[in-house]
């Protein structure tokens, strides 16, 4: 529960010393999962996506106070990962890491938060809302002393920085409306709404104008909506307008800072919006291709380079892996399965919170209404954005999902089977353990060693450098870019010792990697060059026609790409 909510927590027995100290974990724990989870959601790397799932499963462990039975809810977030996880595995034909590790962030919340009792849930909370106060003073400092014109703290884009925010502002503005006044809710309400309004996001201002429609709507429902609430809410959020506004009138002290960046103007807003529309009709023409399965999890990065055409506004160069419409790319990527599971886990909270909230007890009714608010804005935001893609607003979605799901789930505590378990279901149950961490380590570690391999060749350890790259493609024979690095590596011994055997690892590895995703050009592109460039240290090099085809493909996959215009430009040279 938030900071500051009457919700009273039950006389719960008393605990030993040994369960407080690993009850007081938890929150701490919660707090590194959130921020290795912003760092993986700006590096896009396995390995912050690693170590925030296990301070996740850390302090879900930590905080864990009872089990409960399965749920509505539980089925739509489980459903939902588990789909993501098969397509990633089975279906997309590129693989990523991250359609492993994005529903395990997600499975991992809803399992804590629904296992935490009120002690823990209020220690996370405050957490969760001390990172989100450092994110804010982070984007205030951007748009105040840095120049910056947009907030957008660590990560890549304002909506993203916007989408966390809310995600934490929407609850509390909830709470004020259902009575709450508490200084402290009021102060870290005006400083979520100061960094809302300094990210300047129309998906984020979305997602607020859909949350306080929600939490009325809620509040109303449960009986429990305050006029006094409603202008403390407004309060609040002219108090961060105006905090948001003054910061930019601040003078820039940062060293190399010469000027302001300039605000964007209606015209390129307008850009903006028209190029969302290009997006939205590229995916849906890619949807019609494969209308069952869909083209596979964050595959919508090379449905965009292979029609560029469709998307002037992108030109050459600019890239995106997101539809900026987590619905319409949920259908492009995963088919109606996918879209429906989305669908499911994006509105059921907030149906089923409606419907239960008159049976709920009145202390627990501000917090279901808060929760489900809060998921009703990333819903309404994922419109036009692409939260359910973020890491850091997975965790914080599956958080609050966990929170909802334990208020309406208390009556299913006598249904959580209290038998021991049977030695086959501890069998079972340790074997499903043991898969799991296989599942999830051997990306990490495959990253691992193609770094090192990698920072082992800049520092001219050829040797060691080689056993680097190599082990991370076997590890991770299904991601292409250890095969990519790897055949990088042997191209340049290639080019420097004139070796066969470089040459013919070169060919292999990049061949490898075009076999593992046939929609990455890079590989393609590799193949071909080190067939044209070394083909007289190869055994068996590619003629011309064979180049011919290769390149026809490429040009198939990225039709605009400078790269493959280049490659085509030395064959045509080498006839």
């Amino acid at each position: 529960m938030l900071p500051g909510s009457k919700v009273e927590a039950p006389i719960a027995p008393a605990a030993d010393g040994k369960t407080k100290a690993k009850g007081s974990l938890a929150a701490p724990l919660f707090f590194v999962s959130l921020a290795f989870a912003c760092a993986g959601s700006r590096l896009g790397t396995v390995l912050p996506w690693a170590l925030s799932a296990l301070t996740l499963a850390a302090a879900g462990w930590a905080g864990a106070a009872q089990a409960r039975a399965l749920s509505p809810l539980c089925a739509a977030a489980f459903g939902f990962s588990l789909l993501i996880g098969i397509n990633t595995l089975v279906i997309s034909p590129a693989y990523t890491s991250a359609g492993l590790y994005h529903p395990l962030l997600l499975a991992l919340a809803v399992a804590a938060f629904r296992r935490f009792d009120d002690l823990a849930e209020r220690r996370a909370a405050i957490a969760a809302l001390a990172l989100g106060a450092i994110l804010c003073a982070w984007g205030l400092a951007q748009i105040g002393f840095l120049g910056v014109e947009r907030a957008h703290a660590l990560f890549e884009t304002p909506a993203t920085y916007a989408a966390v925010i809310n995600l934490l502002l929407v609850p509390a503005l909830a709470l004020l409306l259902c009575g709450e006044r508490r200084a402290p809710l009021l102060g870290i309400g005006a400083l979520l709404a100061a960094a809302l309004f300094a990210a300047d996001s129309r998906g984020g201002l979305l997602g607020l104008a859909a949350g306080l429609g929600a939490a009325v709507i809620f509040a109303l429902r449960a009986k429990a909506l305050h006029r006094h609430g409603m202008l403390l809410v407004l309060g609040v959020l002219a108090a961060g307008w105006i905090l948001a506004a003054g910061v930019r009138t601040l003078p820039q002290g940062a060293a190399g800072v010469s000027s302001r960046e300039a605000p964007p103007t209606a015209e390129a807003r307008a850009a903006s919006s028209i190029s969302r529309l290009e997006l939205y009709d590229l995916s849906w023409h890619a949807w019609l291709q494969r209308p069952l399965a869909g083209t596979g999890y964050l595959t919508f990065h090379y449905t965009l380079e292979q029609g560029r055409s469709r998307v002037p506004s992108y030109g050459e160069s600019s890239e995106t892996w997101f539809v900026h419409n987590d619905y319409l790319q949920a259908l492009q990527e995963m088919g109606p399965l996918g879209l429906g599971a989305l669908l499911a886990l994006a509105w059921l909270p907030g149906l089923l919170a409606y419907r239960h909230m008159p049976a709920l007890p009145a202390a627990s009714r501000p917090l279901v209404g808060a929760s489900a608010s809060a998921l009703t804005a990333m819903a309404c935001h994922a419109l036009v954005d692409f939260p359910y893609y973020i890491p850091v607003c997975v965790i914080l979605y599956g958080a609050w999902l966990g929170i909802l799901d334990r208020r309406l789930g208390e009556e299913r505590k006598s249904a959580v089977r209290t038998a021991s378990p049977t030695p086959w279901y501890r069998a079972a149950r340790i074997a499903l353990v043991v898969l799991a961490a296989i599942l999830f380590m051997r990306p990490l570690v495959a990253e691992t060693a193609a770094d090192w391999g990698v920072r082992r060749s800049a520092a001219g350890h050829t040797q060691s450098a080689a056993f680097w790259l190599e082990a991370a493609r076997r590890l991770d024979r299904a991601d292409w870019r250890y095969h990519w690095y790897t055949g990088q590596f042997w191209d340049a011994q290639a080019v420097d010792t004139g070796g066969r055997e470089a040459a013919r690892f070169a060919a292999e590895a990049f061949a490898a990697g075009f076999t593992a995703n046939p929609l990455e050009v890079r590989n393609l592109l590799g193949k071909i060059s080190v067939h044209r460039r070394h083909g007289k240290l190869l055994d068996a090099p590619a003629g011309p026609a064979m180049l011919e085809a290769w390149i026809a493909q490429a040009e198939a996959l990225a039709p605009r790409s400078r790269a493959v215009r280049s490659e085509r430009a030395l064959l045509g040279a080498a006839k």
